[in-house]
């Protein structure tokens, strides 16, 4: 996996997600909740244990499948009870 991305299969245990990098779903308190900061968002945990934010989860119309954007490129993130699969997401301009 490219150190740059965050695309890739993640173990999933409660909210610990474990794969090349080890990320953290977090839930925001209600009263910290705005238009700009979803409900949950992700932190990159550092081999030294230090935190990072990575980005707001973003719910989509499809169960259990989100959108988070880091470092400019965009995601989607498909949860399931034992297993998280990140894919970046590629637009392709109509016309």
């Amino acid at each position: 996996m490219d150190t740059k991305t965050l695309a890739g299969k993640y173990e999933r245990e409660g909210s610990r997600l474990k794969g090349e990098r080890e990320l953290l779903i977090v839930t925001r308190p209600a009263k910290e909740r705005t238009r700009a900061k979803s409900e949950e968002y992700i932190l990159e945990v550092h081999p030294t244990g230090k935190r990072s934010y990575v980005s707001s989860l973003w719910h989509t119309n499809e169960e259990g499948v989100y959108r988070i954007e880091h470092n400019r490129t965009r995601y989607e993130v498909n949860i399931t009870e034992s297993v998280v699969f990140i894919d970046e997401v590629t637009y392709t301009p109509k016309g």
